[in-house]
């Protein structure tokens, strides 16, 4: 069954609840290595880590993410205050063309390109 599941904290699991997403609450990154590692076998949709917890991963693990389509597991953006405006937006980029295949982009107007 394709679906998303998002490991995230116990702070922002609350909001994606209310959502309808499903979560996994976890404390730390190597709390989301141990997490993740089973559900690899189990889903086959799409797992978001919360970005600073995903970006600790061990090596090993991110070698087989990159090369793994299905689930697909993307670093969700923890949406941190300060963030700049256009690490977030090539961020997203990134997790959609890792998603899809291919880059899409937007021109001012919001049409595609």
């Amino acid at each position: 069954m394709s679906r998303l599941l998002v490991l995230t904290t116990r702070e922002l699991a609350v909001g994606y609840r209310l959502a309808g997403v499903t979560t996994v609450e976890v404390d730390s990154a190597a709390e989301a290595e141990t997490r993740l590692s089973p559900l690899l076998h189990d889903e086959d949709g799409v797992i978001a880590v919360h970005a600073p917890y995903y970006y600790q991963l061990s090596r090993p693990l991110r070698r087989r993410l990159d090369t793994t389509d299905r689930p697909l597991v993307v670093a969700l953006p923890a949406g941190a205050e300060g963030a700049e405006a256009a690490d977030r937006r090539q961020g997203l980029l990134q997790m959609l063309r890792q998603a899809v295949g291919y880059e899409i982009t937007f021109d001012e107007e919001g049409t595609t390109s």
